[in-house]
């Protein structure tokens, strides 16, 4: 923050042919294609960044900092230096460094079986030492595999990357495979999916797009809208956005869309693969409600949320699953569950969230984890034995995530990349 408002005070100066300092290095060519570079410069300055030339860089205030730099193909790079001062004055310089040897070529080879062409025989033909790498193609992370059998059940072109990690600095190619035919023996009974393969709002033989802005009956901040800044298609994904902006007497827009009416199902599996926002008051979901709504309410209908997020410190790499419905005695009656990503947060990537469904249990997953089962054998859940529709919609604030603060940033997205129920 501090390095950006540096440069903001920096624009409104004029420049300064003389500023005091003087940028400068050196370098020395080592063993193996790394390169040392060490700062010379001379006078007073405070921030100092490095360009490598190589895709690798470094902002820094310690001017004893030296680099030992990896390149690993041939050829000419332009390694830079720039200064600058607590007034925003700067200084650079460019030298060339001239790496005479090709020490590491990331490449594989990706070869469709012939008998089975859902599969694809991945071979890590790398040249060159590497600490560690990884395969990724559908959301899945396959570690240090040379030979790797990837899995595509559908028909369609994917990406298929290495990346590869060398003292501490990742590299990465990418080979694009073709799939000509969906999986005969994978699951075949998709009855409804939207892969938003168009561009713009989202599909209206397929979505409701709900507007307002009355708090929903959770307090939330936020003005629904049918606009495409806040819900639209393009390049295979929805993107639904919250924004903070002033419409309808709200401080917040953003989207929520439900299939009600036009299409509902009962038992089966429900899947989306999902990229969630991030940060405090935020309020993403993928869920359900019953088919019945109009006549019965809430939460007589029937709730079930496949997958929410409360966003904020703590929470941003945690999603639940929860059902809500009216007890025996008349009441709310709700269970849920979460899972805890081990690293990172569910902004970070997509991940895949599906419900399991039939008149016996309902079982959540995120990533094919299950972490959630509920029993639903007793009578007090008649209401999960009846068609629901679908919802998705990112909330601002509300009764269960609070309200934004100074640490959330906008705009936020949700970003969709299908949504697919299967029935057997």
């Amino acid at each position: 923050m501090g390095f950006a408002l540096l440069f903001s005070a920096a624009s409104c100066k004029k420049d300064n042919s003389d500023p005091g300092f003087k940028a400068d290095f050196t370098f020395d060519y080592l063993e193996g294609n790394y390169v040392q570079f060490t700062n010379t410069s001379e006078g007073d300055y405070y921030w100092m960044i490095w360009n490598f030339g190589n895709g690798v860089s470094d902002t820094t205030t310690d001017k004893k900092k030296s680099y030992q730099i990896y390149y690993p193909e041939a050829g000419d790079f332009d390694a830079k230096l720039q200064l600058i001062n607590n007034t925003g004055s700067n200084q650079s310089t460019t030298k060339s460094v001239s790496i005479e040897a090709t020490d590491l070529i990331l490449s594989f080879t990706a070869t469709v079986d012939p008998e089975n062409p859902n599969y694809v025989t991945l071979v890590n033909t790398t040249t060159g030492e590497i600490d560690s790498f990884l395969w990724e193609y559908r959301n899945i992370e396959v570690p240090n595999e040379m030979v790797h059998e990837a899995y595509f059940p559908q028909a369609g072109n994917y990406v298929v990357e290495l990346q590869a990690i060398k003292n501490n600095v990742q590299y990465s190619t990418s080979n694009t495979v073709n799939i000509t035919q969906d999986d005969p023996n994978a699951n075949p009974n998709l009855i409804w999916s939207e892969e938003f393969e168009y561009t713009g709002s989202p599909d209206p033989a397929k979505w409701n797009m709900e507007t307002g802005g009355g708090g929903w009956g959770n307090n939330e901040l936020q003005y629904y809208t049918n606009d495409q800044s806040n819900a639209m298609a393009e390049n295979g994904v929805l993107t639904i956005t919250a924004r903070e902006e002033s419409f309808g007497g709200r401080d917040y827009t953003s989207a929520r869309m439900t299939t009600q009416n036009k299409f509902d199902f009962k038992y089966g599996r429900i899947e989306a693969r999902i990229k969630l926002p991030y940060g405090q008051g935020l309020w993403p979901a993928f869920w359900m409600l019953g088919r019945n709504i109009n006549s019965v309410s809430w939460p007589a209908c029937g709730e079930i949320d496949i997958m929410e997020m409360i966003g904020g410190t703590g929470n941003d790499k945690k999603c639940h699953a929860t059902l809500h419905w009216e007890n025996a005695n008349g009441d709310h009656g709700s269970y849920g569950e979460s899972y805890t990503l081990p690293s990172g947060i569910l902004a970070d990537d997509f991940h895949v969230f599906a419900v399991e469904w039939n008149n016996q249990e309902i079982k959540a997953y995120i990533d094919d984890v299950k972490y959630y089962t509920i029993n639903l054998t007793e009578s007090q859940f008649d209401e999960f034995r009846q068609n629901f529709f679908i919802i998705m919609n990112v909330a601002v604030g509300g009764n269960w995530p609070g309200s934004p603060d100074g640490s959330t940033t906008f705009p936020q997205t949700m970003q969709v990349d299908w949504v697919r129920v299967y029935q057997e």
